[in-house]
């Protein structure tokens, strides 16, 4: 039985983000005032042709569900004062950024200068802050267009950067716990960032979705367009594994870009991505390798993905097969640019699937708990992948023709730990105030871990210790289990 399952009230539209970028250098900041980098006269030649991946994460806040910021600008500037031309697209980049809690996604590939002097400063434009919380009086889930307390900011780096497109990346950090508050009428956003130095991560496995646009056969790449309307070109290699989660079929190699049934121009896709490493020739260095790709649905009728979390259903009780459900939705994947956050009420029809995605097999070996994804067991909280037509949402409302279960991060302080056969089972107690927690009514999460666990911290999980864990969620006799796919630090502490 779920208890506390509410009603959507919506005050407004969704688009707000923060994140992560990584861009190729070397950091450790902190914020000082605006300063201006306007005089076209003084920009840094830039001859690089080299492409450095730039990618996002995020830390967010207990009660909100959704943030999204539209980035306008980034600028370098050097010891000299002389800067770079804004390395964003002219559009700007919008993107969501709760869904990125203790994950890694590309958001785009600049080509920035190597200049002969270090890296200084960088200053961020942005506009369009709006945010997604559950009201903890209410339990509904209220969207509000956000006041910023300002439209941009210089990072001073404490350490001088020396751009190099092979070996170093820039990661920017926009915290969402330090940034936005809802206490406030209306409620009002003071963009937090943090910049740290990395090096690129060549064996740091980065997931994002998308609509393929083009194959290359000769390239053996292909290109696909994010929920952020960013175009992005991944290559494979005899190593890559395809796989219809539609089906069992699955295929490896490089010939799968033409052979496999459901690899298509308009297919929706999951992809686990490396950078190729400096010694490669084919693909070139720092592009993205695929190891990993999902279809989630071959295109046949060009549809669409929608991504958040289900906040209600109808019935409201588990254990009766939903007839609809309402989710948050994040991220939109198949159109060309990026769209605004939205609540949208899903109908569920006799033929619509419910299906575990091939990368939850990963993981789910011998599992100590039987779990079950279905129209019957639904519940909200857990984060999903809806494919719907081409037409997509119209008029907040949609109709599923499959549900995939998606990874989502829980954060909370360890309570007890043990062993189930090949498992480590942590006990894990949620913040007070944890949207989850007022969803569910549950309080705590067993959180299920083997061999396959990716570690994203030094950290050892420990009794007191607060962690997070990003995997598949379940509603198992009344109590909450995640199977884990990755384990990271606190919010607010670096992925490694």
């Amino acid at each position: 039985m779920q208890s506390l399952l509410p009603k959507i009230s919506k005050k407004g539209a969704l688009a707000f983000a923060a994140g992560l970028l990584t861009v190729g250098m070397v950091i450790a900041g902190c914020t000082s005032s605006v300063t201006s980098t306007s005089n076209t006269s003084n920009l840094i030649p830039n001859t690089n042709t080299s492409m450095t991946p730039v990618g996002i994460t995020d830390a967010p806040s207990d009660q909100i569900l959704a943030a999204s910021l539209t980035l306008n600008s980034l600028i370098l500037t050097d010891s000299m004062g002389r800067v770079t031309t804004n390395l964003l697209p002219a559009a700007g980049i919008t993107f969501e950024a709760t869904h990125l809690d203790a994950v890694q996604e590309p958001l785009f590939s600049p080509a920035i200068p190597e200049d002969t002097n270090a890296y200084v400063s960088a200053t961020l434009t942005y506009s369009n802050a709006q945010v997604a919380y559950i009201d903890s009086t209410t339990h509904t889930v209220d969207l509000v267009t956000a006041t910023l307390a300002n439209t941009s900011q210089t990072i001073t780096f404490t350490a001088p950067i020396t751009i190099s497109d092979t070996t170093t990346s820039l990661l920017i950090d926009f915290l969402v716990a330090k940034s936005v508050d809802i206490t406030t009428n209306p409620v009002s956003v003071t963009p937090y960032f943090n910049i740290a130095a990395v090096p690129i991560p060549s064996a740091v496995v980065t997931t994002h979705k998308g609509k393929v646009t083009a194959i290359s056969a000769s390239t053996n790449s292909f290109t696909l367009i994010d929920p952020s309307g960013t175009v992005q070109t991944i290559y494979v290699n005899a190593n890559t594994t395809f796989a219809d989660a539609n089906t069992s079929l699955s295929c490896k190699g490089t010939a799968c870009l033409t052979t496999f049934p459901s690899m298509k121009v308009n297919a929706l896709v999951e992809v686990d991505t490396i950078l190729a490493p400096t010694s490669s020739t084919t693909p070139p260095p720092g592009s993205l390798l695929a190891t990993r790709v999902e279809i989630d649905d071959a295109g046949t009728t060009t549809p669409k993905l929608l991504l958040g979390p289900v906040t209600s259903r109808t019935p409201t009780a588990t254990g009766t097969p939903a007839t609809s459900f309402n989710i948050l939705l994040r991220q939109l994947v198949g159109n060309s640019s990026a769209t605004a956050v939205e609540t949208v009420d899903v109908s569920v029809t006799g033929s619509t699937n419910f299906i575990l995605p091939p990368r939850y097999a990963i993981f789910a070996t011998a599992l100590p708990f039987t779990p079950s994804f279905t129209a019957s067991t639904i519940f909200a909280g857990q984060h999903v992948g809806v494919v719907t037509t081409s037409t997509g949402v119209t008029s907040g409302a949609a109709t599923a023709a499959t549900v995939l279960l998606q990874p989502q991060t829980i954060n909370g302080t360890i309570t007890n730990i043990t062993t189930t056969g090949s498992y480590t089972v942590y006990t894990v107690t949620l913040p007070a105030g944890h949207w989850l927690a007022t969803l569910t009514g549950q309080t705590t999460v067993l959180v299920y871990t083997n061999s396959q666990v990716v570690p994203l911290t030094t950290t050892t999980p420990a009794v007191s210790a607060t962690m997070r864990f990003n995997g598949y969620l379940f509603n198992v006799s009344n109590q909450l289990r995640l199977l884990a796919c990755a384990q990271a630090g606190p919010p607010g502490t670096p992925i490694i």
